[in-house]
């Protein structure tokens, strides 16, 4: 089993620690920290594999782009109290049973969800163990040689520093990175405030952290068919060991110089108890192997006995027919005596209803003989009305008789003429009716379309507002608010309102007089023409997730073409010679920027993709394109700092890339563009001449 090291510590003032040096010396690179007037040089700390920048999603789609040292001396300026936390670090270890390539993408590919989960920006570098050469007592003190007694660091000992910041990034002007100085991550607060929030303690965060860790691992391990990592203590892993305790950078150190120390005694005592259990653990097994061949061999006596169980069941079942043939003789007599049973308790149950019937019949003579007076008094009663409806009738009837016999009335008399006026007058009362209820109908209608203008409205005008959009500084994701707008959902906003002269707020006029205005222009005409946009005021959620629907493709095809283009960059260093830091990075992304911008030429030139996936494409294209002449700039300033070995590679490198670069977008680059690449080229000449230039000191 692999093994599981996740650590935290905060980076802070109280312990006279800078953002700016721990960054320079995880990265073995020069950086200058603006606010103690320092240059921190570790260009020569030897063992630093690889150190990245790695953005939040949030940061990356905005195109925006860092340094480190423009990263932590901003850092440093946002925090003001002198006992600040001004960075935090997590360090893991990584498998050594991976490759080189393979740690480093499982780094960045953790580091990333990191980062998207905490909302910071990181900076991750990778370290191997620096392995000494043998003591040698003819040679003077040196690094380079293990001192007498000192035993060199595990070779498998892989790890990666990443450091992230402690605030939210936010954006600033011609997108600035800048931090917001009132607002903390939720992870650097009190445990008092996270309970306040209903967050969970900073040690079960921890532990949440810890389980995405080995979950990212796992997932590598498995592909590869290692064996794989488990967060569980030994306890819940059902296993009979006791951890180690950490030793420390001091106490470790002592001992690879043969120092004896108490942690190491407690560790090495926890060994011996570990392996004594181990042993043990060996001889019960032992013992389980010899009880089982011992039952095994009893299990080979009992199916031996059982084999003659065969014949003592034929014997039974011989018995076992007998008495069921004598069963059957007698099923006869057992049939009809349950029969003869069944018609007796019939006749008693018919008997038992005759007499009650009779009882009943007995009942309700008697008291019909006790009514029978009066129910001659009430015959006589009826008889008599009877007699009296009947003579009613007859004359009713020689009425009727006499009016069949009248002629028909004409249509031209009063009365005729009466009727059909009434019957007009009901037809016009229901043609009223129909018409008052079409006008109140027709009346809410225009009401509720007058409500939603009003709605569409407010919300088109307080687009910013913190009631309508996500508030991503404050932790607030789309999820939390569904119905908010979102940073692309806003931006579309207002180039509608622009477009069409709506301001969010004309000072001349009334808040409320302000808002029936804007609602006005909300006619059939604009509705018809802006359903798009009626339908994202409405519901930002829905046309959210169909947006993220429509241009999943284009993700899934670039984050396909950022893990290829990773992999080449970290193919060629070795040909490059080393990875010189941030301006290797910078020259890498430039060589595999000229087959990555191709991609995205072909993607967008392909007409079976969506429409808003080819927009999407070609917004990610123009800051890529703006992306690069950027790192071709800040790359060709600061490679002349390089040692003397790495700079001719990569100052060869970036001329020869920048040369076919300017040949196949030269047409396409914009004024602002082409500024970044001749003030980085005029940076390097600069350079360039200088270090040429002879010197104006006296000669000896």
């Amino acid at each position: 089993m692999t093994m599981v090291h996740i650590a935290t510590k905060a980076i802070s003032r109280k312990a006279g620690q800078s953002a700016v040096a721990s960054a320079a010396y995880r990265a073995g690179d020069v950086l200058d920290d603006a606010k103690y007037g320092k240059t921190h040089d570790y260009s020569k700390k030897s063992g630093v594999m690889s150190s990245d920048i790695v953005l939040p999603f949030s940061l990356k789609v905005l195109g925006v782009s860092v340094d480190r040292e423009t990263l932590w001396n901003t850092a440093e300026a946002a925090e003001t109290r002198s006992d600040s936390r001004v960075a935090r670090e997590w360090l893991i270890n990584l498998p050594h049973e991976l490759s080189e390539e393979e740690r480093h993408s499982l780094a960045i590919n953790f580091t990333q969800k990191l980062c998207d989960d905490m909302d910071v920006i990181a900076d991750v570098c990778i370290h191997r163990p620096v392995m000494k050469l043998p003591f040698d007592p003819n040679v003077p003190p040196s690094s380079k040689y293990l001192r007498e007694g000192e035993e060199n660091p595990d070779p498998r000992n892989f790890h990666a520093h990443i450091l992230v910041t402690t605030r939210a990034p936010t954006i600033g002007p011609n997108k600035t990175l800048a931090f917001d100085p009132k607002l903390k991550t939720p992870f650097e607060w009190s445990n008092k405030k996270r309970k306040a929030h209903d967050l969970p303690s900073s040690m079960q965060e921890i532990k949440r952290i810890r389980e995405m860790w080995v979950d990212t691992a796992n997932k590598v391990l498995a592909e590869y068919h290692l064996p794989l990592m488990d967060a569980r203590s030994y306890k819940d892993q059902g296993l009979d060991q006791q951890p180690t305790i950490k030793m420390g950078v001091e106490a470790t150190a002592m001992e690879r110089r043969g120092i004896t120390t108490e942690k190491g005694n407690t560790n090495r005592a926890i060994k011996a108890r570990n392996n004594l259990v181990a042993e043990n653990h060996i001889k019960q097994e032992a013992d389980n192997e010899r009880r089982i061949s011992a039952l095994r061999k009893g299990l080979a006596w009992a199916t031996k006995k059982n084999a003659r169980l065969p014949g003592s069941i034929g014997g039974t079942k011989q018995r076992a027919d007998f008495a069921k043939q004598l069963s059957g003789s007698s099923e006869p007599h057992i049939t009809y005596c349950t029969e003869q049973n069944n018609r007796t308790a019939i006749r008693v149950d018919d008997t038992k209803r005759c007499v009650e019937e009779a009882k009943s019949g007995i009942a309700w003579a008697a008291k019909r003989c006790e009514n029978l007076p009066k129910r001659c008094d009430d015959t006589k009663q009826a008889i008599e009305g009877i007699t009296e409806a009947i003579g009613k009738s007859d004359i009713e009837i020689n009425k009727a008789t006499e009016r069949s016999a009248r002629p028909a009335p004409s249509p031209f008399d009063d009365d005729a003429r009466r009727a059909r006026a009434a019957r007009l007058d009901r037809q016009e009362g229901r043609i009223d009716r129909d018409t008052r209820a079409n006008r109140f109908k027709d009346e809410r209608i225009f009401e509720y379309a007058e409500r939603m203008k009003l709605h569409l409205a407010m919300r088109l005008i307080q687009r910013h507002g913190e009631a309508m959009a996500i508030r991503w500084e404050q932790g607030e994701t789309a999820a939390d608010a569904p119905d908010k707008f979102d940073q692309r959902q806003v931006a579309q906003l207002s180039e509608f309102a622009q477009r069409h002269g709506i301001e969010d707020h004309d000072k001349a006029v009334e808040f409320t007089a302000h808002l029936r205005q804007v609602a006005k222009r909300f006619d059939y005409t604009l509705v018809e023409n802006n359903k798009a946009i009626i339908k994202l005021l409405r519901d930002p959620n829905a046309e959210r997730e169909q947006y993220l629907a429509l241009t999943k493709h284009f993700t899934d095809f670039r984050d396909s073409i950022d893990q290829k283009r990773a992999e080449f960059n970290s193919s060629i260093i070795d040909k490059l010679g080393s990875s010189a830091g941030e301006v290797g990075r910078m020259t890498r992304d430039i060589i595999s920027s000229s087959s990555y911008i191709e991609g995205l030429n072909h993607y967008i030139n392909n007409d079976s993709h969506s429409v808003e996936a080819r927009d999407v494409a070609k917004e990610y294209l123009a800051d890529t394109l703006d992306k690069t002449c950027q790192q071709f700039k800040l790359a060709l300033r600061d490679v002349n700092s390089l040692p003397p070995t790495q700079r001719k590679t990569y100052s060869e490198a970036l001329k020869a890339t920048l040369e076919t670069f300017t040949e196949q977008y030269g047409k396409e680059l914009s004024e602002s563009q082409y500024k970044a690449l001749q003030g980085g080229l005029e940076s390097y000449q600069y350079q360039v001449n200088k270090a040429h230039s002879p010197s104006r000191g006296f000669s000896p």
